[in-house]
């Protein structure tokens, strides 16, 4: 587990550490984990939101403010995720509480569910993680402001989107040229 903080320098390492885990020869699922119901897990949807809108990366992406995907339909989309894609990489984005609020974290450890708070099952090859909160003995779900988790979001996508940018280049021959995310609806 290696943890990043939200200056240039850092999110440039944020990204390296991504595109060393990415695989080349195929394209990834980011699956982001979290709903818009409450500030504190809406990290990985704002995530999806930007790297769909704002970054033109070639990566199938699922979780979204129009979709969530969280602990009622988890199963469901996991499930149709790899089945969808059986040889591609999936990579979790999620919410996490921890001791420095604003890290961006990169780990082996693949639970949804508040990143490894509340973990629901093990998914994916390897986790994205923010750290939204101060974990406490309470979890209050309604304490994290909307421009942490917001200036986390656009930082981890930055990081995504620079370190997809690398390997677009090299895949791109196999993939073609315009690069473009893909949403399907579970």
């Amino acid at each position: 587990m290696k943890k990043y903080r939200q200056n240039d320098d850092e999110i440039k390492a944020f990204a390296y550490d991504i595109y060393s885990r990415l695989k080349a020869n195929s394209i990834p699922v980011f699956l982001c984990v979290g709903c818009d119901k409450f500030v504190c897990d809406s990290l990985a949807p704002i995530i999806a939101e930007i790297l769909k809108k704002r970054y033109n990366i070639y990566a199938y992406i699922y979780g979204g403010l129009d979709y969530n995907i969280n602990a009622t339909n988890l199963m469901q989309a996991i499930h149709y995720v790899e089945t969808e894609h059986p040889h591609s990489q999936i990579i979790l984005i999620d919410a996490t509480l921890g001791s420095d609020v604003g890290d961006m974290i990169v780990t082996d450890s693949s639970y949804a569910g508040m990143g490894r708070i509340l973990p629901i099952r093990r998914v994916g090859d390897f986790s994205i993680l923010g750290v939204v909160a101060r974990r406490a003995k309470e979890l209050h779900l309604s304490t994290t402001k909307f421009k942490i988790v917001s200036d986390l979001a656009q930082a981890i996508a930055r990081g995504i989107a620079m370190a997809m940018s690398v390997v677009s280049t090299k895949i791109g021959s196999n993939f073609g040229q315009n690069s473009k995310y893909y949403e399907k609806n579970l």
